[in-house]
């Protein structure tokens, strides 16, 4: 008997059936017809958000002076440069209300802001110590002011103007000086 008539090839192809068929029962992982597992979806990774820029200022008080017999108030705000620079001037800009929630103009310009002047320099950290401006507002029911914003003139001459999401209050900072 020769070796070709030997293996027919039917029985080459049943043996190969069940070597295959085997395979794919015992989890081989070389099987011929193992299903494909689907590719896991890459993770998408949520980048930090950026750090919260530094406060311009820090406000440790503000308040309205009581108005005096003629209705005339000021104010006091202490503050602490929260930049990297030195401050030459510093000019808030406030509105004041009245216990009606009405705006109180402004005693000199008649605008409803009222601007507030400071000389420095002011050094990095260094806080104002109590500033005090007179007759601002003319009003008998003055209640309160809001710092709207503040313009930074630095003492290299750089001038930026920042809102009041960029000023930092202490807590108790405005405890005598409640708008809402």
């Amino acid at each position: 008997m020769s070796l070709g008539s030997a293996f027919r090839p039917s029985l080459i192809l049943s043996l190969s059936l069940t070597l295959i068929l085997a395979g794919s029962l015992s989890g081989c992982k070389y099987s011929f017809f193992k299903k494909k597992q689907p590719e896991p979806e890459p993770v998408v990774e949520v980048p930090p958000p950026p750090p919260l820029p530094k406060p311009a200022l820090i406000i440790s008080q503000m308040m309205p002076e009581k108005p005096q017999a003629r209705g005339d108030a000021g104010a006091f705000i202490n503050f602490i440069n929260g930049t990297d620079l030195t401050v030459q001037y510093v000019m808030f800009k406030t509105t004041a209300y009245d216990r009606n929630g009405r705006i109180v103009h402004s005693k000199k310009s008649g605008d409803p802001n009222t601007w507030l002047r400071v000389a420095g320099p002011f050094a990095p950290g260094q806080a104002s110590g109590s500033r005090h401006w007179e007759q601002l507002w003319q009003n008998r029911d003055l209640n309160c002011f809001e710092i709207e914003g503040v313009e930074l003139i630095y003492m290299d001459g750089m001038v930026e103007f920042y809102h009041s999401d960029r000023l930092s209050f202490l807590p108790d900072s405005d405890r005598d000086n409640t708008c809402s």
